[in-house]
């Protein structure tokens, strides 16, 4: 694609997060989005075959983008260093794009993934080595054993939670520190 498309493209994919941030899921049109970027409605059709195509592709580029992100782990170090690291990789992330975590939270917590045809297998592509993390570490006796989900979510969640309260001023860094979160998160997961 040249690069003029690859912009156009990225341009609505923008505007329809807009639109989802401001809005909802539910409020997506294709008429929304094409003003939003500030094109011909017919336009979208040259880059998604439908609205469903757009918000998986949505979904999608801005998981592997997370996941690009979040899962250089070292598997040969020690695992709850390793964990310390992969909070300190979700926090980082989430300071430059905090909007793309809770658009993907907004996708995870809606019922739209299926009636998109994403398959698990495809919204945890990228995140492999994560799952390879936790069961190295549960099979070490390092954290406790449970299911890779919950686990993670333990990791995960909470710094997405404590970005989206030190950035509303719900909490003040100052007095809560993020080591005070991997800490918590910490108790929770390792043994």
């Amino acid at each position: 694609m040249r690069t003029q498309d690859l912009e156009k493209r990225e341009r609505i994919l923008d505007s329809t997060e807009q639109i989802i941030r401001t809005d909802g899921i539910a409020a997506v049109s294709l008429s929304k989005i094409a003003k939003a970027a500030n094109i011909a409605p017919g336009t979208l059709y040259t880059y998604f075959t439908d609205k469903n195509d757009m918000l998986r592709t949505l979904y999608l580029n801005r998981k592997k983008a997370l996941a690009a992100a979040i899962t250089t782990i070292d598997l040969a170090n020690d695992p709850v260093q390793e964990l310390n690291h992969f909070m300190d990789l979700v926090f980082d992330y989430g300071k430059q794009h905090l909007d793309d975590m809770l658009l993907i939270r907004e996708f995870n917590q809606a019922a739209i993934l299926k009636q998109l045809g994403i398959t698990v297998q495809d919204a945890y592509a990228g995140f492999e080595v994560l799952a390879t993390f936790v069961e190295r570490a549960t099979a070490q006796d390092v954290f406790v054993a449970i299911n890779y989900d919950v686990l993670m979510a333990y990791a995960y969640t909470p710094v997405l939670e404590y970005l989206i309260a030190t950035t509303s001023g719900t909490i003040d860094a100052d007095l809560v520190s993020f080591d005070k979160i991997k800490w918590l998160s910490q108790r929770a997961i390792v043994k």
